[in-house]
């Protein structure tokens, strides 16, 4: 079981674990956005990589790499990991945990939480989702085993910043229903996309750990 307390070893564990899956992709002449297609020859926007998702059935954790429309993606990202808890005793309710955005070169960029609508969850409250981020385990085998750990990583590396992502999410809806909008006219409102993002830049977290740039609602 994963615990993300936040410490200075387990962040060290987690700064190594990245450095050396990168490392490894790069020594193969293939960037982790390249290994996260799982062997496709072509990349199909909205198309989930795997095709059936990456799942631990045991712990209920799973996540799928893709892409949207070039329009519809900030400029230079190459698509994102979708992060996500499944009721094992009730496998049709899911929860969405967190989104985690690369570049063309398979870096981290952008790390974002959705609306309820994008990805059909069932939504939960902050806590329940740190809770659940907390308790993050994940076994794979073959050829995802090295993006799993990766995944694992920046969950540990970029606890803090996720656990404000998830907050403000909160926050954002909160605002919204105070201001009159029914919380699931809002939940369910496709203009609503990306209630929370923040842009980060792994060199800079490994090296100058403090830096990180928050910002709600993107356009």
């Amino acid at each position: 079981m994963l615990t993300t307390n936040n410490s200075a070893q387990a962040r060290e564990r987690a700064a190594d674990t990245l450095m050396r899956v990168q490392a490894s992709y790069a020594s193969q002449g293939i960037a982790l956005c390249q290994a996260a297609l799982c062997g496709a020859k072509e990349f199909f926007v909205w198309s989930h990589y795997p095709k059936n998702d990456c799942s631990d059935v045991n712990t209920g954790y799973e996540f799928y790499y893709h892409a949207h429309e070039a329009a519809d993606m900030p400029e230079a990202e190459h698509g994102h990991f979708h992060l996500f808890k499944r009721d094992v005793n009730q496998t049709d309710t899911f929860t969405h945990l967190i989104g985690i955005a690369l570049d063309t070169k398979g870096l981290p960029v952008r790390l974002f939480t959705t609306n309820q609508w994008v990805t059909g969850e069932s939504m939960q409250k902050a806590s329940t989702v740190q809770a659940y981020l907390r308790d993050y385990a994940f076994e794979a085998r073959g050829r995802l085993a090295p993006i799993a750990k990766w995944i694992q990583a920046m969950l540990i590396l970029y606890a803090e910043e996720i656990t404000l992502l998830i907050r403000n999410r909160d926050v954002l809806i909160h605002e919204q229903v105070g201001a009159g909008i029914k919380k699931n006219s809002f939940l369910e409102d496709r203009s609503q996309h990306c209630l929370t993002a923040c842009q980060i830049n792994l060199l800079e977290k490994l090296f100058l750990p403090s830096r990180s740039t928050f910002y709600s609602q993107e356009a």
